[in-house]
């Protein structure tokens, strides 16, 4: 063992590279003669995996008891929230964002999120602080910083950091686990036909991986007949038919993927535990749910269809890629979504502001709204009060409890404004032994941590910066951030409803994911009696060229919606802006319509006259 002096090294080492069990930095030995600290370098040899210059192995970290962790500091001061903290939601948070709100009406959060300045500012002190010294960035400070984040990320979630690992978007985390599932040929996935898109895509692939080839090939032993026939000079490949895959896409040979097909109007949550409860096939081996259905912004009970599933023995993997954020989550309870009672079990409220009420009020005048006087918190001045969420304080082992789910994904990139290229999956402890990393590092084998911390050289930033979105909602007060953009929510459908004549999909606001709901538009949007994704498709563009309103229009068995966002930034006046262009938008099309059947009857009228009929004018936008 010997000594360095601090003083003869090109730079003192940052916080975190020398660290305690808990992640903290190291004692050092006693000022030398200079006044400067040694540091003690042992003949210790690598304590973690590879060759990563870490006194403390990533696994240790993560398990430290939360009252004895110390975080390692950050090596530089991250963007201060002292004014986030004093800052009324609505236009005043807008310098909180990077969107061009100038130039766009953004109601579409649900999308791909927008991150917030302070975490994007911090991704960016961390890039220029890695390369200033990446070998001694990533070698020896970036774990600890990770397990740092990933801690903070737990308490949000209610979570315990052992079960936790950061992945790059819910794409991947989804795919983790399908496979984890261990699904094999003539195993069924279920999952409901209001699921993501891609998701269904995933259970296509897990089928062709249990038939033994890959997605969207095919099949082995029919290709290897038809190179035999070909060969012989009998017949060729294309002669060889291939088996034809089912109606949901999935392989012959493979898994079985049945769909519980949700048909609008519904009566409310109980519905879907009810079609859930008389569609699930015996012995399904994986059932998929979202927390809240992205196209259709409908926020599941979750909780009755986990228990529903487990208590038939069905792994339970829940796509929350749009619930942090925008719903609150205790996972060590099972809380992860909806319930049939139509609550997510929100943590107590901060009082309204009398002040800020007022404001809001003034502002629905000023907008010339005809709905009732919006309950909307105050500023979070006293935010201390509403910090992040805690873990759930109950000592039942959460695979005990029936509504915890085997695995859930979510994203940070979108209500929580994280940078993107961040997401979470949290995966119960009884079943992370079969979860293995889709890529395959240093890391493998030493622990759930380990396997999913490091995998190859990429930037890391994002995950490190989530620590400043977290920051952000820890200084406005999860309940009342989430609070806000549900009565603004309430308020913008309530504008919009009365001024279209339209209602919601969902059966109630309460059954809408707290930031989104879906409301009907004037059908006559649509070309014909029945809305396709075409007339949802030419309405958008319309809304993004013409009127620079960016919000996501969706048909659903043949009828054209809006799905509106609300987030901390936004404001009733958006929505006015919305109405009024979707009627001066329907204003046009009644228009076109006038004229393109008075231009047919000139040209009827001509063709029988002999005459030469006036040029029809195009429909608008077109």
């Amino acid at each position: 063992m010997g000594t360095v002096d601090a003083a003869a090294l090109t730079a003192a080492p940052a916080p975190g590279a020398s660290t305690t069990p808990n992640g903290a930095a190291a004692p050092t030995a006693s000022a030398n003669a200079s006044g400067t600290k040694p540091i003690t370098i042992t003949r210790s040899g690598y304590q973690g995996f590879g060759s990563f210059f870490n006194e403390v192995s990533v696994q240790d970290m993560i398990a430290v008891p939360r009252d004895a962790y110390v975080p390692p500091a950050r090596p530089f001061a991250p963007p201060s929230l002292e004014r986030a903290a004093s800052l009324p939601f609505g236009e005043a948070c807008r310098e909180l964002f990077m969107i061009d709100f100038q130039r766009w009406t953004f109601i579409n959060h649900g999308a791909f999120g927008g991150v917030c300045r302070p975490a994007h500012e911090e991704a960016n002190q961390w890039r220029e602080y890695c390369e200033a010294q990446p070998l001694k960035f990533l070698d020896r400070e970036l774990f600890p910083q990770m397990v740092r984040v990933m801690r903070e990320m737990a308490d949000f979630m209610g979570a315990d950091p052992r079960d936790l690992v950061f992945v790059p978007n819910a794409t991947t985390g989804l795919n983790v686990a399908i496979q984890a599932a261990g699904l094999r040929p003539g195993d069924t996935m279920y999952m409901l036909n209001i699921g993501y898109g891609s998701v269904k895509k995933m259970a296509q692939a897990a089928s062709a991986a249990a038939a033994g080839r890959g997605a969207g090939s095919a099949d082995p032993a029919a290709a290897a007949a038809a190179a035999a026939t070909a060969s012989a000079g009998t017949a060729t490949a294309a002669a060889t038919p291939t088996p034809t895959p089912t109606p949901h896409g999935e392989a012959p040979g493979g898994i079985n993927v049945v769909y519980g097909e949700v048909v609008f109007p519904i009566s409310g949550p109980q519905a879907i535990v009810d079609l859930v409860a008389a569609t699930l096939p015996p012995g399904t081996r994986l059932a998929v749910f979202d927390t809240v259905t992205s196209n259709t912004a409908l926020l599941l009970p979750v909780a009755e269809l986990t228990a529903l599933c487990r208590s038939r023995g069905v792994q339970v993997l829940i796509d929350g890629a749009h619930a942090l954020g925008q719903v609150h989550l205790d996972l060590q309870a099972g809380v992860c979504g909806g319930s049939v009672h139509g609550d997510t079990q929100e943590e107590q409220q901060q009082p309204q502001q009398p002040q800020q009420q007022q404001q809001q009020q003034a502002e629905a005048a000023a907008a010339g709204a005809a709905v009732s006087a919006l309950t909307i918190n105050g500023s979070a001045a006293d935010a201390g009060a509403a910090a992040t969420s805690k873990p759930s304080s109950s000592s039942q082992d959460p695979g005990s409890n029936l509504a915890v789910p085997d695995f859930f994904v979510t994203n940070c990139h979108k209500w929580l404004a994280a940078p993107r290229g961040t997401a979470v999956m949290w995966v119960r402890r009884d079943r992370q032994a079969a979860v293995r990393p889709l890529v395959v590092s240093h890391g493998s084998g030493a622990g759930f941590t380990s396997d999913f911390i490091w995998d190859g050289m990429r930037d890391y930033a994002p995950y490190l910066a989530t620590s400043s979105a977290l920051g952000l909602w820890a200084a406005m007060g999860p309940a009342r951030v989430r609070a806000y953009m549900r009565d603004l929510l309430a308020a913008a459908v309530e504008l919009c409803g009365s001024r279209w004549g339209t209602g919601l999909l969902a059966p109630s606001l309460a059954m809408c994911g707290g930031s989104m709901a879906l409301l009907g538009l004037p059908q006559e949007l649509a070309e014909g009696p029945e809305a396709d994704s075409a007339d949802a498709k030419y309405v958008q563009d319309m809304l993004h060229h013409v009127y620079g309103i960016e919000v996501p229009i969706k048909a659903v068995q043949g009828r054209l919606y809006v799905r509106l966002s609300a987030h901390m930034y936004n404001a009733l006046p958006d929505y006015q802006r919305l109405a009024d262009a979707v009627e001066d938008l329907l204003a046009k099309e009644r228009l076109g319509r006038q004229e393109a059947a008075a231009a047919a009857a000139a040209a009827a009228a001509a063709a029988a006259g002999g005459q030469e009929a006036a040029p029809a004018k195009k429909k608008c936008g077109g």
